[in-house]
């Protein structure tokens, strides 16, 4: 992907970030299949050059350091959205409120999934609050700690249904790319899966969902996009 995609990517979502949810919403999507498409592009680009013994594209690992009270919840969500995007994720847990998350694909890629998570980062959390407003009535009763645990969920959520949407619009966008385009996509993922293997990482343990209402408020919240297009200049930061 050249600098002016990129670019037009990383402005796509540092509006999201300072607009309204509806807004937000399209702009994230618009931006997420502007990344597919162009990760789609470079595949099929990689593939021509591979077949006139063209060096392959590197594999990188790209660390996220996730600190605050949904350091958690994000580095769940994280880990759906790097698979639904064709990458691979692990992580280390320092404690509860400091998560390190690993991503491993092709360098090009793991780029701009970095930029992605930097926004939906600051989405989630923008989107849990105007949630929370609204809801937290619901929890008069309850501890502190279930409270806290509610907005986690909602959190955890978000990641989710963007991993959901961008699962969705993916499979879109290899409809429309044509024949030859799966295939294509699938040895590149696997490429990357036999690289992370390679590293011998353990398999960590799932989470259970936690609060259940808050975490589908999350999802829907995360899911639901319509298309869009704007731009503004880019930002981004990876801190709860």
């Amino acid at each position: 992907m050249n600098d002016k995609k990129a670019d037009l990517i990383a402005q796509l979502l540092s509006k999201a970030e300072s607009t309204t949810p509806q807004e937000a919403e399209a702009l994230t999507e618009h931006a997420e299949r502007l990344m597919i498409k162009y990760g789609i592009e470079r595949a099929h680009l990689e593939q021509r050059l591979a077949a006139h013994g063209g060096p392959p594209e590197a594999i990188v690992t790209e660390r996220l350091d996730l600190r605050g009270a949904y350091a958690l919840d994000l580095r769940d969500g994280f880990t759906a959205v790097a698979r639904a995007l064709g990458l691979r994720a692990a992580h280390a847990s320092i404690s509860a409120s400091e998560q390190i998350l690993f991503v491993y694909g092709f360098e090009s890629d793991v780029r701009q999934a970095r930029t992605l998570l930097q926004s939906l980062q600051v989405q989630a959390i923008v989107a849990m609050r105007a949630w929370w407003k609204e809801h937290a009535v619901t929890y008069d009763w309850d501890t502190s700690w279930t409270r806290s645990q509610a907005r986690g969920s909602f959190v955890r959520g978000f990641g989710l249904g963007a991993a959901d949407r961008i699962v969705r619009n993916r499979q879109h966008e290899v409809t429309v790319a044509g024949p030859g385009t799966e295939v294509v996509l699938a040895s590149r993922e696997q490429r990357v899966a036999d690289h992370v293997a390679g590293l011998g990482l353990r398999r960590a343990r799932g989470r259970a969902i936690g609060d259940g209402a808050a975490s589908g408020h999350g999802y829907r919240k995360g899911r639901q996009a319509n298309t869009g297009e704007r731009s503004v200049g880019a930002r981004g930061r990876l801190s709860a």
